[in-house]
């Protein structure tokens, strides 16, 4: 359904979003919502979550060698929280999931032409989602026997149905190892000044001169990357190997007969 061709990682981070939530609405009422283009960020609500403090040197190290200390850390990682808001010229894609290395994922995704969805991935071929009112709405048309059959109803999905970009939003890759790259080439990184993430006390900005994007990396003693943030969008990163409860929803009507 979707075309791959190479991007950079942030691009295609984007593009599987705006996809994936996009993806819902084709595969029910045929084409629908307008994907638009990345414009200008905002701000990103993180979960409340504590970090421990502790002693950090951040002076004592290199900007490189706090990329690659965190690249370490972040490759080491059994799940994490990843929030996203990615601003559109028509309004603003949210992400909010908890993903886990084998691939399984359990949260939220928004798009302004679109709407709300809850989504569950129990493995990569297979996974659930459910419209919010919002969503159910637009990709009904108002129809009332329509919205009847899906309120409140899960809709089970598997690979090679139409939503395969879905399971590219569980790809712990992407967010602990992709993420890294883009703050650019790493010749001529810097630090800056770290920005406030909630549940990290301090953080440390790492900045590839002539590149918009910063990453940002917790400034406590645990290496962890806190965030990333560009013109285009914001990301944080929270609640590092935190169990994920991944269930199937009871039920669910197949996405298949929808096709």
């Amino acid at each position: 359904m979707f075309a791959r061709s190479p991007r950079r990682p942030r691009t295609r981070f984007l593009t599987a979003v705006t996809a994936a939530a996009l993806g819902a609405a084709v595969l029910l009422t045929g084409p629908g919502g307008e994907g638009a283009q990345a414009a200008a960020a905002p701000s990103v609500s993180a979960p409340l979550t504590q970090v421990a403090p502790a002693a950090y040197s951040a002076a004592a190290k290199t900007p490189l060698q706090i990329l690659e200390a965190a690249r370490r850390k972040a490759g080491k990682a059994k799940s994490v929280r990843v929030q996203a808001t990615i601003r559109h010229t028509d309004g603003n894609v949210r992400v909010d999931l908890r993903v886990t290395k084998d691939g399984k994922a359990t949260g939220s995704l928004s798009t302004p032409a679109d709407g709300s969805m809850k989504l569950i991935l129990v493995s990569q071929k297979k996974g659930f989602f459910k419209p919010g009112a919002d969503m159910l709405e637009k990709i009904t048309g108002g129809d009332a026997q329509a919205k009847a059959l899906l309120a409140g109803r899960w809709i089970e999905f598997h690979q090679g149905e139409g939503l395969d970009d879905f399971f590219g939003l569980a790809s712990m890759k992407t967010y602990t190892q992709d993420v890294f790259t883009l703050s650019g080439p790493e010749s001529g990184l810097v630090k800056v000044k770290g920005r406030t993430v909630k549940g990290y006390k301090k953080t440390i900005g790492l900045k590839e001169r002539g590149v918009q994007g910063t990453l940002l990396i917790a400034a406590d003693g645990t290496d962890r990357l806190a965030g990333y943030q560009d013109p285009q969008g914001r990301m944080t990163f929270t609640d590092w190997n935190k169990k994920v409860v991944v269930k199937a929803p009871a039920n669910p009507l197949k996405a298949a007969d929808f096709s």
